[in-house]
């Protein structure tokens, strides 16, 4: 029942949501990624659909795939939106305009990656690149375990990587994990070295449509972390009016990023830093990560590791191969309508909860 907001690649998202654009009559544009082509021949393309007011003092921003296969989530949630005219009109009536923001990264969408088209980690590159890049102190050491020459992992590496945990702590494996790295181009979660195309390209998207507002709330949907199907609401700014604001808006469970309990860890270079930087006179800004859980943390890790072990050897064999790619997908995008029910629900809540903390007083 939940399948018409889903799709079964990038190319049938991709139409999937201009469509739903185009029948409300959005003022859609379109961003062509010059690493292009994608899977099937099909341009890879950064879509935007603005609906509303362009004077509105007030928008809501909804970003899809900055982690490339998750993006099958955000899209679906985009389009839910795009075909609920009662949240529509609410938001109108608000003095809210909506910006829906298609696959922020459409290489690692089309292809099924996390990563973009330079194995860059989107979330973690808007960084101040003139400045010294943060450190992670754990990953050099992690990474020759983290991807082995050989797959399946050895039971040697298995007991490396148990000896780490044992020594430096799960909570020094997280973050060696997960924080980012700008070491190891090859390696899980790399940073990037530079801004990276959907970086400068959202970054531009955001300026134009909102500067000059005075509330801006976006919600960014990503999966993988956390318990089959429940969002966890993760807070990632460092200003504590937006919290007690992100509070009042979704509910006292929102979670710090920086806070022991989240199933992240604390990371620098999110897209917040786009909506502080592009947008830095616009009186309240609000962010919020939408983190929709899948399948156990220790199976997403082995996913992205096959994943990144995979991209170094293109002479595997086809069926190794499709093992794999299955693998990364469903650690982000369980093909299931209890899972996407879940997710539906819980957006439209979040997205309404939104529409109410930014309408006008």
């Amino acid at each position: 029942m939940y399948q018409h907001c889903f799709s079964s690649d990038y190319a049938a998202a991709r139409r999937r949501f201009l469509e739903a654009a185009g029948r409300l009559g959005c003022q859609v544009q379109s961003f062509i990624n010059p690493a292009g082509p994608g899977r099937h021949g099909e341009d890879l393309c950064m879509d935007t659909a603005f609906i509303g007011d362009t004077s509105a003092p007030a928008l809501l921003v909804m970003t899809s795939g900055v982690h490339g296969e998750e993006g099958y989530c955000g899209s679906g949630c985009q389009v839910a939106l795009l075909e609920d005219q009662a949240l529509l009109d609410r938001a109108a009536a608000g003095g809210i305009a909506i910006l829906a923001v298609h696959a922020v990264n459409p290489f690692g969408f089309s292809w099924g990656h996390r990563t973009n088209e330079d194995n860059i980690d989107l979330n973690r590159n808007f960084c101040d690149f003139s400045q010294p890049l943060r450190d992670n102190p754990y990953y050099g050491d992690l990474h020759p375990m983290l991807v082995p020459d050989v797959w399946p992992p050895s039971d040697e590496n298995e007991a490396a990587i148990a000896a780490f945990i044992q020594r430096e702590g799960e909570r020094a494996y997280r973050v060696g994990l997960m924080q980012g790295q700008h070491s190891h181009p090859e390696g899980l979660f790399y940073s990037g070295r530079a801004p990276a195309w959907s970086n400068v390209t959202l970054r531009s998207i955001i300026a134009g449509y909102g500067q000059g507002r005075r509330r801006i709330g976006w919600i960014d949907y990503h999966t993988g972390l956390g318990p089959y199907g429940h969002a966890e609401k993760i807070f990632v700014q460092d200003d504590r009016a937006a919290f007690e604001r992100a509070l009042s808006w979704w509910g006292q469970d929102v979670t710090a990023v920086s806070d022991p309990g989240s199933s992240t860890v604390d990371i620098s270079g999110t897209l917040w830093q786009a909506l502080f930087e592009e947008c830095p006179d616009v009186p309240e800004r609000t962010f919020m990560a939408m983190e929709y859980g899948t399948v156990p943390l220790d199976q997403v890790a082995l996913a992205l590791r096959g994943d990144r072990w995979l991209a170094a050897q293109p002479d595997t064999d086809d069926t190794v191969r499709q093992v794999l790619k299955r693998q990364h997908r469903d650690a982000f995008y369980p093909d299931h309508d209890d899972w996407r029910g879940a997710v539906l629900g819980q957006s439209r809540v979040s997205l309404l909860q939104a529409i109410i903390g930014l309408s006008e007083r």
